[in-house]
């Protein structure tokens, strides 16, 4: 054993004295995964431009279409009117990002600022929070572009402050001096509105002086927009203040239904960008230690150092041991230095015993295939190539250049047959996927059944090839 260890020592010292190897199977791996980290800064969010959101209209009145219509009228918005139980089906779903439910009665109040208003209940897709500020923004707006309808239609005002006024005057709650001023208070703004409506009629009317008609239209118009910006500059208080209110919001519960397998299910178990980026790009260090010990054993054989091992009074099975164990500690090496690099960086595995499952079953399969690899060719120059051209396929279709899970159907078909699939899902179990031990047998014994394979495939044909 000790002869084995010797031996594994000095392949990896000679692997190490390689720069341009050693770039690719240390640096090239971890700026691959800080660059598909960054890329994926989004991974579980849908960063459509445009937000999909359902209406419910149940009051039906001039306000709430004008409402439906000032949200339709932002280009950032897709605006789809349903009953409750399909705009909340649809935001389960995922096909929405979230629903907006307009009461009965809502246009009664909506646009008055002292008076009480109809709860607007808002329910949104659990993993869209994202958007929860912009869609309440989006309410806001448009509830003051109803304020500036109501004082662009005086009259309708009038008869909400009438309504008001008579509930004032019967709530006894209300202290006598409250009721005074609130009275009084209301006295002013129906006449300023009475004023409006008198100035509003004059300009409809008059045909005779189109310059007077125009300065009380602007007049009207400068009133009406003082007024609104009041108005929004009183709404911002929370909703237990009791300074006037633009909207009131109530959240309504939302819970997306998820199935259990779905591309969204396994999003949901992700907790940072690097979670995929870097059990991603661990494959490319795998593959430089694979295609560096399959160009190494080539060029031993080239030099004639493998000559003079095998003439070595030791068995022959020895050497092929130590270029195993070689290979199997780099790998295994290369593994667990990119994991460290991920958590320093953010990435939390969710489990460190079934990353050390993973790193271990993986670098006994790469250990066969490194074996198998230094067959295509006899000199150095074609199993260079021809092992990274084999391992370029392997990660293409096994998750090195495309997550597995982001894949087309074809290819996770196809991808079944390729071992880098499998030490990938492997070490995500570990990291994200949350795979049970049992969970974990199943890749782990793919990948090690795959290994003892080739192992002894690849060490029965470099022995006949070193006899001939």
């Amino acid at each position: 054993m000790k002869r084995i260890l010797l031996m594994a020592i000095k392949d990896l010292k000679l692997l190490s004295r390689d720069r341009v190897g050693m770039f690719f199977i240390v640096a090239f791996p971890i700026l691959m995964g800080v660059f598909f980290g960054f890329v994926m800064g989004r991974v579980g969010q849908k960063g459509s431009t445009k937000v999909s959101l359902a209406v419910v209209d149940q009051d039906r009145s001039p306000m709430s279409l004008r409402f439906l219509k000032s949200l339709q009228s932002d280009p950032q918005v897709n605006v789809q009117t349903l009953p409750r139980d399909e705009a909340m089906d649809a935001v389960r779903r995922g096909k929405l990002v979230g629903m907006i439910v307009l009461p009965e009665r809502f246009g009664e109040s909506a646009g008055i600022l002292w008076a009480k208003q109809s709860e607007i209940e808002v329910g949104l897709d659990p993993s869209r929070t994202a958007e929860s500020a912009m869609l309440e923004g989006m309410i806001m707006r448009s509830m003051g572009e109803l304020i500036n309808a109501r004082f662009q239609d005086p009259q309708s005002m009038r008869s909400a402050i009438a309504d008001f006024r008579t509930q004032v005057s019967k709530d006894q709650s209300i202290p006598i001096a409250s009721r005074t001023v609130i009275a009084g208070f209301l006295g002013t703004v129906d006449a300023f509105l009475k004023s409006l409506a008198e100035a509003n009629d004059q300009v409809n009317s008059s045909d005779d002086d189109p310059g007077v008609a125009a300065t009380d239209a602007d007049r009207i118009t400068t009133n009406s927009e003082n007024v609104a910006v009041v108005g929004n500059g009183t709404t911002t208080t929370s909703g237990n203040s009791t300074g006037l209110r633009l909207a009131n919001i109530k959240r309504i519960d939302v819970t997306r239904d998820v199935e259990p397998g779905s591309q969204a299910a396994l999003m949901q178990n992700i907790r940072s960008r690097w979670d995929i980026s870097f059990p991603q790009s661990v494959v490319w260090g795998i593959l430089g230690c694979v295609a560096g010990f399959a160009t190494l054993m080539v060029r031993e054989q080239s030099i004639g150092t493998l000559t003079r091992l095998q003439v070595a009074p030791f068995p022959q099975w020895h050497i092929l041991a130590a270029k195993g164990v070689g290979c199997f500690i780099a790998v295994s090496g290369v593994v667990m230095l990119m994991m460290l690099v991920g958590t320093f960086l953010g990435m939390r595995p969710g489990n460190w015993l079934h990353l050390v499952m993973a790193a271990i079953s993986t670098a006994i399969c790469f250990v066969g295939i490194m074996m198998l690899l230094s067959l295509l060719g006899r000199t150095e120059q074609a199993v260079s190539g021809a092992a990274w051209g084999a391992c370029v396929i392997m990660a293409m279709f096994g998750g090195g250049m495309i997550p597995v899970a982001f894949m087309p159907d074809f290819m996770k078909s196809l991808s079944n047959l390729d071992p880098v699939k499998w030490a990938v899902i492997s070490i995500e179990g570990a990291v994200w996927r949350g795979f049970s031990l049992t969970e974990m047998l199943v890749p782990c014994g793919i990948l090690m059944g795959t290994g003892v394979v080739s192992t002894l495939l690849g060490s029965v044909l470099i022995t006949q090839r070193s006899r001939r």
